[in-house]
């Protein structure tokens, strides 16, 4: 994976893939009607694609900048909770509601910091593997 090009589209798709799909597993969990599952797995598919788009973008501008997995999945990040933040889904107001609509809006943020800090610990495990195959 010595190309930039390449191992950023593989981890935004990875990230785009794992949100989308987990979002449909856990609309499935929370027990919402089952348009719901095409429904919001499809919104954040799209959403995630857009991301992906001016992630890729911005990689491509600043190169140099982003040399390390985890900085990619930062700015995939950044990007996926602003774009929460723009639809106005809030995270916190199921403490004080209990609808299964606030619970999936907290699940998106949860979700999407688990496989943040997912793709963290495979960066570090990959940067422990290649860093002791060049000792060797």
């Amino acid at each position: 994976m010595k190309n930039l090009i390449l191992k950023s589209i593989l981890i935004l798709g990875i990230m785009t893939f794992l949100n989308a799909g987990i979002v449909g597993e856990t609309v499935k969990w929370i027990g919402l009607p089952p348009s719901s599952h095409t429904l919001h797995g499809f919104a954040i598919f799209i959403g995630c694609l857009i991301i992906s788009l001016v992630s890729l973008i911005t990689i491509l501008i600043f190169k140099n900048s982003y040399t390390a997995i985890w900085k990619v999945a930062v700015l995939f990040e950044i990007l996926y909770l602003l774009m929460l933040l723009w639809s106005k889904t809030n995270p916190f107001t199921y403490f004080s509601t209990r609808k299964d609509n606030d619970l999936m809006d907290l699940f998106l943020y949860v979700n999407s910091i688990g496989i943040f800090l997912l793709i963290c610990i495979f960066d570090l495990i990959y940067s422990k593997i290649t860093a002791s195959e060049i000792k060797n």
